[in-house]
């Protein structure tokens, strides 16, 4: 089973699009996240992902599958598993009925441990095909709760000081999710608005967050925390405001090479995304014959090759990386 990638995973023998970036006739979109979308007139989506998108989507035709509910084709079985990134996320095993092949595409995973997302369920396959975002060994990341730890610490010391702690955080995912172990963990929390609305979302979805949250109004409560997406410090009003100190939290973090981490007053590696060798653990767990890395680094197939796999990593051109090498296709 061939695999092609532009702006998007193609499988060519099937006429089937995951994840594309353009609109297609019939596509399957595995979570929320805007860089895995697009305004199919027939999308294949899990029914969370649906109510994320449900204005996104209002043109289209929503196909929405059950997690191990499969979808007959004549050619192919498609089944969705979750994935453990955001709510509704999935991963999706694709079934050839000529050859029995059975291809895994991951989307974004998490593997580690979230109170708002459904648990990753790693899929058996014959071909695995994976996002390497964070697929360079220097994107390790601590333990999860280690890293909250701090992360309260901080905030703690930061409240107990008179300061306005603003935590940075995607709008989508990671977001609901922090705001959820923040609650938990006995703060106030207020959340500017697309938060919010998203939050209220996950709600609908069936996630319960242990006590209430507020929209941010631009009027500052002592002693709450408030979680702002990057860049809409404007937005929300807190321009003139004295006393905020800034937390990002983000897999990022973790290396010092990377220029989308901002500057904050303190930077923690948190990720909604499975680390380097969390990413090669899921390969060993799955068992594939061959292996393709899409979108990230390259240095996750050259060390999968190493540990015996045939495995490519394919760019944005949906050319491979490694000119040289030849793998074997089932």
């Amino acid at each position: 089973m061939e695999v092609g990638f532009k702006r998007g995973v193609y499988l060519p023998e099937l006429d089937l699009w995951m994840d594309s970036l353009r609109r297609r006739d019939f596509g399957l979109i595995t979570h929320a996240h805007s860089d895995h979308t697009a305004r199919h007139t027939r999308p294949v989506l899990t029914r969370n992902t649906g109510l994320l998108l449900s204005e996104y989507l209002e043109k289209s035709d929503p196909l929405y599958l059950e997690y191990h509910e499969p979808l007959e084709t004549k050619d192919y079985a498609i089944t969705l598993y979750p994935a453990g990134h955001c709510l509704g996320s999935a991963q999706a095993l694709v079934e050839s009925k000529a050859t029995g092949v059975k291809l895994l595409y991951t989307g974004d995973i998490k593997v580690r441990s979230s109170p708002t997302n459904e648990p990753i369920e790693p899929v058996p396959c014959d071909i695995l095909v994976i996002e390497a975002t964070y697929g360079k060994p220097q994107y390790t990341f601590p333990p999860q709760e280690q890293v909250l730890a701090n992360a309260f610490q901080i905030l703690h010391s930061w409240i107990a000081k008179g300061s306005k702690p603003v935590v940075q955080l995607w709008r989508l995912g990671k977001s609901q999710e922090l705001l959820h172990l923040l609650l938990g963990e006995g703060f106030e929390v207020a959340v500017e608005e697309s938060v919010y609305r998203i939050a209220r979302i996950y709600e609908a979805g069936g996630v319960e967050f242990p006590k209430s949250y507020g929209c941010f109004d631009g009027s500052w409560v002592d002693g709450q925390v408030l979680i702002c997406p990057p860049g809409r410090k404007s937005q929300v009003g807190l321009d003139g405001q004295r006393g905020l100190r800034f937390m990002e939290l983000t897999g990022w973090a973790a290396g010092d090479d990377h220029p989308w981490v901002r500057r904050a007053d303190s930077s923690l590696p948190y990720s909604d995304h499975a680390d380097f060798d969390e990413l090669v653990e899921y390969v060993k767990v799955v068992a594939p014959k061959q292996v393709y890395t899409v979108n990230g680094f390259p240095e996750l197939a050259a060390h999968l090759r190493h540990l015996g796999y045939p495995a490519v990593h394919l760019n944005g051109q949906g050319r491979t990386v490694d000119a040289g090498f030849q793998m074997k296709m089932l």
